[in-house]
């Protein structure tokens, strides 16, 4: 039996293609009438657009097309229509988006206290705002409304915003129902849901996928189930009609996961801002991903990889952690199955193509460490061990494994203890001078290969310019 909990209200407040939105601003022009795309142009124009102005949209560019998407698209409506749309195509500015993130949730802190707040990425947060309704004597909507209007005026942005009694429901209502909402004269949309308006709007909502946390292959899994009167399942209504009649065949489908499934059919999430901040993750791993720039045969993608190490153990001495393990994930190029060169057992990429099956390995240590030349040794052999040397990648992603403090390394009877503290100081002295003069005031002579990518990505943020 579901235990009745304290009423709550919250809202979700998502930036209008926030990164063309900053471009649009920091050239004084109108963000929402502006035709402007958020691209590195000079990535060739297979990239993929960071942002999308809405204005753009309006042609039917989808938010994360990639650059050639766009041109398709405008030469259609040049023919279809005989109208020239004329578009600026941005370089990123990581750090502009930043800054204005910041500006952005410094504004949030004039209306509510930083624990009531949690941000789910640089241009969306959630706001409990249960405590302060009575406070300012004001609906939800009304004090959203607010400090979305706020928001606009500091920085010339404008946003969505959804409201719902649970995270859940104020995130629908932002994704889903905002988007059939009319803007007010700023461009503002706010939507509002509780579970029975949930229920009784969005039980019949297809595609199923445009609800939070139900992605492609559950979706593909749901609709071949045929636990809904001997059919798929395609709604949430589907779902929560499923959940009465056959729980234990979702159970034995999703495991654990299929409660969280059940909640959202029904509106329901137990989680909460306050929950969010309390919660400390048993296992920890820190790493990092890279997309190539164009497909890299195996010599170069392993230039790559001994690059990520050293970034990778830099990274645990500077944040005092070690590791016992390290985890490679290692996608391949379409191309190897366009041009035949692959035969053997493939996936379907997030765009719908084919390409080999990537692969995948963990190397354990002996000890707990964050020596990169152990770590070196341990990623390269397993590179080797696991990689297709016919095959050219396109994505690598390197991760430590159960990181605890410094304090918990080990060594073993055949450690050279006096190696190891010398590298460690090397490391530290590495990571002050990067602190002090730059993160490309000093690196190593294969940084300097073809194909190698850390100087480049020194200057970037989030894999793109700073």
């Amino acid at each position: 039996m579901r235990l009745p909990r304290e009423t709550r209200t919250y809202a979700a407040i998502d930036l209008k293609s926030f990164f063309a939105s900053v471009e649009c601003v920091l050239r004084g022009l109108d963000p929402l009438k502006t035709n402007l795309v958020v691209a590195d142009a000079s990535r060739t124009e297979k990239t993929i657009c960071l942002a999308v102005s809405p204005s753009l949209k309006a042609y039917g560019i989808p938010g994360r097309a990639r650059l050639f998407e766009v041109i398709q698209k405008v030469r259609e409506v040049k023919r279809q229509t005989g109208k020239d749309v004329e578009y600026i195509v941005a370089p990123p500015q990581m750090a502009k988006y930043v800054e204005y993130s910041t500006r952005v949730f410094n504004v949030y802190l004039k209306y509510v206290s930083a624990d009531d707040i949690h941000v789910y990425s640089i241009d969306e947060c959630f706001i409990d705002l249960t405590h302060y309704l009575s406070m300012y004597k004001k609906s939800a909507r009304e004090l959203a409304k607010d400090m979305i209007r706020d928001v606009l005026e500091t920085t010339g942005i404008t946003a969505t915003a959804g409201i719902g009694t649970n995270l859940y429901l104020c995130k629908i209502a932002m994704d889903v129902m905002a988007k059939h909402v009319a803007p007010d004269a700023d461009g503002v949309r706010i939507a509002e849901l509780d579970e029975m308006t949930y229920r009784k709007e969005l039980w019949g909502h297809r595609p199923i996928t445009s609800f939070w946390q139900l992605g492609r292959g559950i979706a593909e899994r749901l609709a071949h189930c045929y636990l809904n009167n001997g059919r798929g399942i395609f709604t949430m209504g589907d779902l929560a009609r499923a959940s009465v009649k056959h729980p234990d065949a979702l159970y034995k489908m999703f495991g654990v996961n299929a409660e969280i499934l059940i909640d959202h059919a029904w509106g329901y999430e137990p989680c909460g801002i306050a929950e969010i901040k309390q919660y400390k993750s048993k296992t920890h791993s820190i790493g990092g991903g890279q997309v190539l720039s164009c497909a890299y045969d195996c010599a170069k993608a392993k230039i790559v990889i001994r690059e990520m190490v050293d970034t990778l153990a830099l990274d645990l001495v500077e944040k005092g952690l070690v590791t016992n393990g390290l985890t490679l994930h290692v996608g391949y190029d379409r191309e190897n199955v366009d041009k035949g060169i692959y035969h053997g057992e493939t996936v379907i990429d997030n765009y719908g193509r084919e390409i080999p099956k990537p692969a995948h390995g963990t190397a354990p240590l002996l000890n707990y460490t964050s020596s990169a030349s152990t770590i070196a040794e341990a990623v390269m052999k397993l590179a080797d061990r696991i990689m297709n040397p016919s095959l050219t990648v396109k994505r690598l992603n390197l991760t430590a494994n159960n990181v605890l403090e410094a304090t918990q390394e080990s060594y073993d009877l055949f450690t050279d203890v006096k190696k190891i503290e010398r590298e460690k100081k090397m490391m530290q002295a590495q990571i002050a001078i990067k602190k002090r003069f730059g993160k490309n005031a000093i690196f190593k002579g294969m940084d300097m290969q073809e194909g190698a990518t850390t100087r480049e990505r020194n200057q970037q943020i989030g894999g793109h310019k700073a």
